[in-house]
């Protein structure tokens, strides 16, 4: 005999709001990075544009985590089996965009590591600001 009730955990509502913050972070985020390129545009001339802008990425992903989000939170109020099976897809679609956001930022590492002869004052200060955290930690 079939079972007809769906055992859903409480913390799915959790996991709801915790991917509608970060795709909220994530929009943010993106929002900040174009500020950052405009201004280092016209402070100082220079025309290095961030593999996730020319993508997009912070802007499309986010909506995609908030749209994952929402599904979950919906899943905690109405259990259905059409809307457990619509938020494991989204759920899993998500996962995989988070994957291609680590791909485009391991690129971004490796392709800024191999063409910086001259870096830009952002890049110095995260580095110093690393630096000295690494510093910290290590008392």
């Amino acid at each position: 005999m079939p079972r007809t009730r769906l055992w859903i955990r409480e913390e799915t509502r959790m996991l709801g709001a915790i991917q509608i913050m970060t795709g909220i972070l994530l929009d943010c985020l993106g929002l900040l990075w174009m500020y950052l390129l405009f201004t280092q545009i016209v402070a100082f001339g220079a025309t290095y544009t961030p593999i996730a802008l020319l993508t997009a990425y912070p802007f499309w992903s986010s909506w995609l985590f908030i749209f994952s989000g929402a599904f979950t939170v919906l899943l905690e109020k109405r259990r259905s089996p059409f809307l457990v099976s619509y938020a494991l897809v989204v759920n899993i679609i998500s996962a995989c965009i988070s994957v291609i956001g680590l791909l485009l930022l391991s690129i971004e590492f490796i392709k800024y590591s191999k063409s910086s002869k001259n870096p830009l004052w952002p890049h110095v200060s995260t580095r110093k600001l690393v630096n000295s955290f690494q510093n910290i930690c290590s008392y």
